[in-house]
């Protein structure tokens, strides 16, 4: 992200801020005499804190060095798509073939794959499937005239 891109973003954040910071400096001038030591303790902290908000633009703009590494020259004859083309290619030949590593033991991979299939859900669906036919005979006595 450039050192702009950055600013705007926090510029965002940074203008209503500077909207509470006016009003946390208004209670502090008219009425830091008439408010608790708590409360006061509270307003300067939130005023401090809402003032490093609207000061991060500025800070970024100070401080935001950009870590993006440059792009490489193009050859003067090669198309602009023809360089980035060729990394995604020697990635996709590469596949997962980091992802599991050389040394991984096929029973025990096989032994996992078989505690999976015996979990506690297992019978669960053979038991819904005898309980579908159950119901209690008052029920079946319902008068549709009657009237509760």
């Amino acid at each position: 992200m450039s050192k702009l891109a950055f600013f705007f973003m926090t510029l965002v954040g940074a203008v209503p801020a500077g909207g509470a910071l006016y009003a946390l400096i208004r209670t502090l001038l008219d009425r830091a005499d008439s408010i608790g030591t708590v409360l006061l303790a509270i307003t300067i902290t939130a005023t401090v804190c809402t003032a490093l908000v609207v000061l991060t633009p500025f800070i970024v703009l100070v401080f935001y060095k950009d870590t993006r590494l440059p792009m490489a020259p193009q050859p003067e004859g090669a198309s602009p798509g023809a360089a980035a083309a060729a990394p995604k290619k020697a990635a996709k030949e590469e596949g997962f073939g980091d992802a599991i590593p050389d040394d991984f033991d096929e029973e025990e991979l096989a032994a996992s794959a078989a505690s999976d299939d015996d979990d506690e859900y297992g019978d669960f669906e053979d038991d819904v499937d005898d309980d579908i036919g159950d119901y209690d005979e008052e029920y079946e006595e319902f008068d549709e005239d009657e009237e509760f």
